[in-house]
């Protein structure tokens, strides 16, 4: 289970950007990190408060511990992590599976790690892995953001008992691996805090005894003992004296020394120029130190993701710790011809010894006299492109005493559960490390811009990128451009190096060559989808299969390393191979089982699209979904957060789909229906791209009704998610024109209500209203009729027409409650706290806003949420609270940036008011100007305002803009409209 909580170092929570120590303020994450060390316990807020604030706590604790409370509670909800805050008779306890708080999760690895090298078969490999994930969970000191005498001590008792219990059983395992130049890298981390530690100095002198450093072991033993003696006078120094005497005993024996001969030095040409795999170098560093130990290790990955380049690299950088010899093998497990077996590896090792195989008489016999050979010696044997296992496991009994590095396109996990190996997955290179490459080899050439395009056709594949840069270097007068132009085009990366060996389509061809019938066809299925990660649902509809037989075919594929299994169920491609698999799915399935594939794929999508849609929006009119063919499981929805987290996940799939694979008739129902979901998830980009495209399908199939309604979402999108009204305005003519004097009532009425929408400024109010108010008298439906009640109380206000904005806005309001829309609830009441901000009533707008927020939070909206703290940082900003009105204007920066330009243009404004108050006055300038910058982008006038501001300011050596003025002109920018 993974981790979500994290106390030992400062208090972490697991959020979408990864794991992160930067949320919340200093006491916020001090009070959780009380709570967590106290999981599923009662707390009083006494004691809370002695462990937060120590001798000196707040004036009302009961009340700032609330604030904090509240604060931790929104952050749980905001990154979706599990737990419950409970408050009863002033104690508080969080209720949450102790399993997810790292310093819980520390103690059971430490005893899983216990349990498995005192077991009646030690696993030792299996307790160090144990031990190391324990210790790698703590980032810095526990508790590091409690300062209190309680948190102290409990750091204390940590630090002395169960993190020195940790670090013994590691040590006590790595030693029985004799790995013990592991055991001096971490004593060296562990020992100057605990350097008189008797146990700590036990595995210090096995370690130097083992790497053979007798001097050194010696003259260690008689400082420390002396020490110990002399310091704290314990009596521990005899102890450590009769077990030194032991050890010293049992090392008198010198090893047999290797016998003289010929030693094999066989490694291929390292790369000119490498570049990348930092980490995985430092992993293979790291299992092999300068004394190595035998060991076995495996490195996997895609055809051409660069594993030989990789192994070959980092061998010739560590050949210098293998005195008795280094050897490559290439075992052509894919290949064309046939592949080299154990027999032939034998015989060459045999030959570099200086022994000819062919006076043995037998391979038993040969195998035999290799083993002796290498009995006593410590050699690096590199054996590549092994097929499977079982093609190398005859070998690994003769290389027990070497370090024995392999590369494989699969995984080969039988080596990590019968022979204690370790399994390493390559990765594709990083896009600046194919760009360093291709600059390197390009030469005078490189240009930024074309080089980078360059690097993401290579998409991570070491073997793409050598092959283009080779092109390039090939043809030195033609033009990088060009080979840009040439390069994009379908497939044509895939087409480098045809007709050799070492092309891309070869490397991928072995791989699908050795796959059974049934993942070829799977394989071939998966490039018709238009992204590289697809889920096990779209995998089960593709195959016609149920999920669990789909589940096992696609694992399949992951262990041939042709696809990635990620989190949640989730399946990816690299773009090469899904490029290749899509041109096999063109040679070599049938038209029509293609078209069928393709089909489920498009039916699941559309009513799991349908199926969202009613979850969340049950109340609209639907987009009707088309049958489910049979065998497809459709996908159902357990809670909001459900839909949330797998529309967030389908978006790059859902855009791709509607784009690029759907026919007319599935791609404007996709396109409709899943315009609302990106429209509440703030996902502006991908919701103009469907909304055009289905705009384009609505054309192409001739339905007048289905082109109106999709022409006024596509308006709608424009105007509200983008506010560009000029193209709104586009879309609702045409819609218009297209819709002529049909009888459609409802229709009608969404045509009336976004053209008032359209009609912008003070003039136009009564103009508005009155358009409105048509559209509300012919539509006869609910949520038509409160959106229209909504604006109608939105366009009073903005007309100062205070009580009849009053009315129309609770009406809408109640409507919306009554729906269950808790968006629209969102809006509602974020209107009537604007109308009571206007009217003077602060009290009024501040429960407003808090309702408001908590909508929005539960539609999960952050752009609405960004649109209240605005007003709610103005509110404070007018009661003189300026720390609160920074607090919140700051939030509300964060949660709309990238999202909503006008909420953020709003967000600076107000910042920049508050720093000039604070005499922050360069800051203020700046945010002024980024908020103006932003206006002007939205054709908004309030971008006037600010400038005329600016231009005051630059008038006067010591600027003063007249407060009355300020907050005039603020009062009417943040009356103005945020939200639809």
């Amino acid at each position: 289970m993974e981790i979500a909580f994290g106390i030992l170092g400062r208090t972490r929570l697991r959020t979408a950007a990864g794991f992160s120590a930067d949320w919340g303020k200093p006491k916020e994450r001090a009070v959780l990190a009380v709570l967590l060390l106290h999981a599923n316990k009662s707390l009083s807020v006494r004691t809370i408060a002695e462990w937060v604030w120590g001798d000196e706590p707040p004036a009302n604790p009961y009340g700032t511990l609330q604030t904090n409370i509240t604060r931790i509670r929104s952050a749980l909800r905001m990154h979706g992590l599990p737990g419950v805050i409970s408050n009863e008779e002033r104690a508080y306890k969080l209720e949450v599976d102790r399993s997810l708080i790292d310093f819980f999760a520390f103690d059971e690895l430490v005893w899983k790690a216990k349990s498995a090298a005192y077991q009646p078969t030690p696993d030792h490999e299996k307790a160090c892995a144990l031990s190391e994930q324990a210790i790698a969970l703590l980032s810095d000191e526990p508790l590091a953001d409690l300062d209190s005498d309680l948190a102290h001590d409990r750091r204390r008792v940590f630090l002395r008992d169960q993190y020195l219990m940790a670090a013994n059983g590691l040590l006590y395992s790595l030693g029985r691996l004799d790995r013990h130049e592991q055991m001096l890298c971490h004593l060296n981390e562990i020992q100057p805090a605990h350097d008189l530690d008797v146990m700590l100095a036990r595995h210090r002198l096995i370690a130097l005894y083992g790497l053979r450093k007798r001097v050194e072991a010696v003259r260690y033993y008689l400082d420390v003992r002396r020490r110990i003696r002399t310091e704290i006078a314990d009596g521990s120094e005899e102890e450590l004296h009769r077990f030194h005497e032991e050890l010293r005993v049992q090392h008198a024996k010198q090893l047999v020394p290797v016998p003289a001969g010929p030693t094999p030095q066989y490694l291929p040409h390292d790369a000119d120029t490498f570049v990348g795999q930092q980490d995985m170098l430092v992993q293979l560093n790291n299992l092999v130190l300068p004394q190595p130990q035998p060991r076995l290790v495996a490195l996997d990955g895609p055809p051409g993701v660069g594993k030989t380049t990789l192994a070959v690299h980092w061998a010739w950088s560590v050949r210098s710790r293998f005195p008795d010899g280094y050897w490559f093998a290439a075992l052509d497990g894919m290949a064309d011809g046939p592949r080299v077996e154990v027999a032939q590896v034998v015989k060459d090792l045999l030959a570099a010894f200086g022994i000819a195989a062919d006076s043995i008489p037998s391979l038993e016999a040969r195998t035999a006299r290799l083993r002796e050979l290498l009995a006593n010696r410590r050699m690096l044997v590199l054996l590549d492109n092994v097929a499977d296992a079982g093609h190398v496991r005859p070998l690994l009994p003769v290389l027990s005493n070497c370090l024995v590095l392999i590369t494989s396109r699969s995984r080969l996990s039988e080596l990590a559960v019968h022979h204690h190996g370790r399994c390493l997955a390559v990765d594709p290179l990083g896009h600046n490390d194919i760009m360093t490459w291709l600059t390197n080899r390009i030469g005078d050439r490189a240009q930024a811009a074309p080089v980078a395009r360059l690097a993401e056709l290579a998409d991570g594949m070491p073997l793409a990128m050598q092959l283009i840069g080779e092109q390039v270097a090939a043809q030195p007068r033609r033009s990088l451009d060009d080979f840009v132009r040439v390069l994009v085009r379908d497939r044509a990366v895939l087409s480098l190096g045809s007709g050799s060996a070492g092309s891309i389509r070869a490397a991928f061809e072995l791989s699908y060559q050795s796959l059974t019938a049934a993942q070829a066809h799977l394989f071939r299925l998966l490039g018709l989808h238009p992204v590289r990660e697809v889920s096990l649902d779209i995998v089960a509809a593709l195959a016609g299969a149920d999920r669990e037989d789909a589940r096992e075919l696609v694992d399949s594929l992951v262990w041939t390393r042709l696809v990635e299994a990620t989190d949640d169920d989730r399946y990816r491609l690299h773009d090469l191979l899904r490029e290749y698999a899509a041109e096999r799915a063109e040679q070599d399935e049938e038209p029509a089982e293609r078209a069928a594939a393709v089909g489920r794929m498009l039916a699941w999508y559309t009513r799991a699209v349908h199926n969202a849609d009613r979850h969340l929006f049950g109340f609209r009119k639907e987009v009707p979904a088309l049958p489910m063919p049979p065998g497809v499981c459709e996908r159902d929805f357990a809670d909001d957060d459900d839909v949330a987290r797998w529309c967030l996940q389908e978006e790059a799939a859902l855009v791709a789909v509607i784009q690029s694979v759907a026919d007319p008739e599935h791609a404007w129902r996709l396109a409709n229906g899943v315009g609302e979901l990106f429209y509440r998830y703030s996902r502006n980009d991908a919701l103009l791209a469907v909304m055009r495209a289905g705009a384009a399908a609505a054309r192409a199939c001739g339905d007048v009704a289905v082109l109106v309604d999709t022409l006024l979402n596509l308006g709608f999108i424009h105007m509200k998610a983008r506010h560009d009204h000029e193209s709104a305005d586009r879309c609702f003519r045409e819609a218009r024109e297209i819709f002529g004097d049909r009888d459609d009532p409802e229709t009608l009425a969404v045509l009336l209500r976004n053209e008032a929408e359209c009609l912008r400024g003070a003039e136009t109010v009564s103009t508005a209203i009155a358009t409105y108010q048509r559209a509300l008298a012919i539509t006869g439906k609910d949520d038509t009729r409160a959106g229209i009640l909504h604006r109608l109380g939105e366009t009073c206000l903005r007309g100062n027409r205070f009580d009849e904005a009053t009315s129309y806005l609770y009406q809408a309001l109640h409507l919306r409650e009554r729906l269950g829309d808790s968006r629209g609830q969102g809006d509602s009441l974020l209107a009537l706290a604007r109308l009571a901000f206007d009217r003077g009533q602060p009290l009024s707008a501040l429960s407003h806003c808090h309702l408001a927020i908590g909508m929005f939070q539960q539609a999960r909206r952050p752009v609405g949420e960004a649109s209240v703290l605005t007003l709610l940082g103005a509110i404070t900003r007018d009661s003189g609270d300026l720390v609160a009105a920074r607090h919140y204007a700051s939030r509300a920066l964060e949660l709309c940036q990238d999202t909503d330009r006008e909420v953020e243009a709003v967000a600076l404004d107000l910042l920049a008011q508050i720093d000039w108050k604070t005499g922050e006055l360069d800051t203020a300038v700046e945010r002024w100007r980024s908020a103006a910058d932003a206006f002007h982008d939205l054709g908004d006038r309030r971008a006037d305002g600010i400038e005329s501001q600016l231009d005051e300011i630059a008038d006067f050596t010591q600027p003063s803009v007249p407060q009355t003025r300020l907050q005039s002109e603020t009062a009417e920018r943040l009356s103005g409209e945020i939200l639809p």
